[in-house]
């Protein structure tokens, strides 16, 4: 990405995202530029009063010189304290964008690593180090910085037009160094950012307290800990490095400063004593010059910052640049009447492994099909493709006989219902996670209906208990299989055609489990539902079972007649787990 079109992008981007920060960043770079001309000009002023012994002007002047600065203070403290609640406003918003373009990219995207390390550099350098504001605050510091330079820049010359050479020279070494400073930090940033990426990963593992059982029954948080200690130490080791770099620049730049500001002082007092000029000449030269030299500094540190703050962003440019899933399709979904594969195959992105190869089948309206298969065979893979989250290597999908592609997205998703292995609460009430859009009778009707309403009933505010402590003391915490029997209630609660339960019984005991098959087709009623279950115990209730083996289909067809086929993939697996429960 061009470094020259990246600040326009960004400043469209922002200005987009929340146009009041803006109005008030330019207000307050337009109060401190007033300011700093107002002290230049106001002090020569006074001291001119008082050498020409005009007491009383002097007087008034001291009272006018008071007021004026403290309105400019006023502004500033206003301005100051608006930039900050707009600053707040303008991240929240952007984060809200980061949020809803990563929602809106193709699902293979959330699972590619170069796409997981660009989200975690994008929230690095929003988040962790503040772009958006240090950009958009250096971006106007500098505007800020020009208008005073050159009403300052203005005074010096009508001084002493040497006074200006003297000043440009010392803003040209300034430049050599800055850019030699910022070739040292961007070269920081690329190098630390991988490191980063991993130094996160292991810090923000050996944290979560999800991890808490397993670190204190096995052995690998030390391993954990050593690798975050040694990324630490890396990291620490790039900004020492770093550190010291910037010290020397800085010191240079110091001393460029002071050696500049001699020459200054020496010029100005002999033109003052060649000349005969007064003092408040004097003065204002002076102090002019001064000010000159601090908007310079102040200039170098921002433009340090603002150049840092383009490399931060860039990531997020290039987030926002990827082009988002399109779904063309037109046709309203109302009903699903059958799914079809039509000699589909499927590999995942950047691999050239087959996951699925050539499968085929029919599903028809109101059917319960179980889907069985060895760990990898591609069971998973089939709903994720039915869900809409990857598109087939080769082949179609129907619904009703029509390509998927060919339906309104929205309409599509909306008959689907889906539980998968890795289902999510939230940190909402029990009702809301098992839907926003019912009521709550309606949630404890499914709750008793999946096996959990006396548990939830128990609890001191039922339904509307929150489903997590992590904000919230009264907060409550319950079993895997409870929350897993409320994660199967928020599927049935939504008014879909079509049932996916992907291990939907995995953190629960047998007895439970068994009821909840037993009593899953009454639940279900006419829709059409899918099971992926390693219990085969599921597979009976079923209408037909899809058995996987490898990616292909080696049978489809009822318990009864697959459990003839003796040699087959299925009756193994079937009477492999039934040994187990034998008495």
């Amino acid at each position: 990405m061009k470094e020259k079109n990246v600040l326009p992008r960004f400043v469209k981007f922002a200005y987009q995202a929340h146009k009041k920060y803006f109005f008030v960043r330019m207000g307050s770079s337009l109060v401190t530029s007033v300011q700093t001309l107002f002290s230049a000009y106001t002090i020569s002023l006074l001291i001119g009063c008082i050498e020409n012994k005009q007491l009383e002007k002097a007087c008034q002047m001291v009272v006018f010189i008071t007021v004026v600065e403290i309105i400019l203070l006023l502004l500033n403290k206003i301005t100051k304290r608006l930039l900050e609640i707009h600053r707040v406003i303008m991240q929240e918003i952007i984060n809200q964008k980061i949020s809803e373009k990563i929602m809106s990219l193709p699902f293979s995207y959330l699972e590619d690593p170069y796409y997981m390390e660009l989200k975690k550099n994008v929230q690095m350098g929003i988040n962790n180090m503040g772009t958006v504001y240090l950009l958009c605050d250096s971006f106007f510091k500098i505007i800020s910085n020009i208008l005073s330079l050159a009403g300052l820049g203005l005074i010096i010359f009508t001084f002493d037009p040497i006074l200006v050479v003297i000043l440009a020279i010392g803003i040209l070494l300034n430049i050599i160094l800055v850019k030699l400073s910022m070739k040292s930090q961007i070269r920081f940033f690329h190098e630390l950012l991988p490191i980063n990426f991993k130094y996160g990963y292991y810090m923000d593992t050996i944290v979560a307290e999800k991890n808490g059982k397993d670190f204190r029954l096995y052995t690998q948080f030390d391993l954990l800990f050593d690798k975050f200690n040694a990324f630490a130490n890396i990291v620490a080791g790039y900004f020492t490095s770093l550190n010291l770099e910037q010290s020397f620049y800085q010191t240079l730049i110091s001393l460029v400063r002071y050696v500049q500001m001699a020459f200054v002082y020496a010029l100005v007092g002999v033109r003052t004593i060649v000349t005969g000029a007064s003092i408040s000449n004097f003065s204002l030269t002076v102090s002019a010059a001064i000010s000159f030299s601090d908007c310079i500094s102040n200039m170098i540190q921002v433009s340090s910052n603002f150049m840092r703050s383009i490399e931060y962003v860039k990531p997020l440019l290039e987030l926002m640049d990827i082009q988002e899933e399109r779904h063309e399709g037109k046709r309203e979904l109302k009903e699903i009447r059958s799914i079809s594969f039509d000699h589909v195959s499927f590999a995942y992105p950047n691999t050239d492994t087959l996951i699925l190869d050539d499968i085929t089948f029919t599903i028809h309206k109101n059917e319960k099909i179980s889907i069985v298969g060895l760990n990898g065979a591609g069971k998973t893979t089939i709903v994720k493709l039915i869900c809409r989250l990857y598109e087939p290597t080769k082949g179609k999908i129907l619904i009703n006989d029509i390509p998927v592609s060919q339906y309104d997205y929205e309409s599509y998703m909306s008959m689907i219902s889906t539980v998968f292995q890795d289902y999510k609460m939230f940190a909402i009430t029990i009702k809301d996670n098992i839907s926003f859009h019912i009521n709550e009778e309606k949630a404890r009707e499914l709750s008793y209906d999946i096996g959990v309403g006396e548990i939830i009933e128990k609890l001191p505010n039922k339904w509307q208990s929150i489903l997590s402590k992590a904000y919230d003391e009264k907060g409550v915490e319950l079993s895997g299989g409870q929350t897993q029997k409320i994660a199967i209630a928020r599927a049935l609660a939504k008014p879909a055609d079509l049932l996916i339960l992907d291990e939907p019984t995995s953190a629960l005991d047998p007895i439970a489990e068994a009821e909840i098959y037993e009593n899953f087709n009454a639940l279900a009623k006419d829709r059409m539902a899918i099971y992926i279950s390693h219990r085969m115990s599921s597979s009976i209730f079923c209408d037909r079972i899809l058995v996987i083996d490898g990616g292909r289909i080696s049978d489809f067809d009822t318990h009864t007649n697959l459990m003839k086929k003796k040699e087959s993939l299925y009756y193994k697996l079937f009477t492999t787990q039934a040994k187990n429960y034998a008495l």
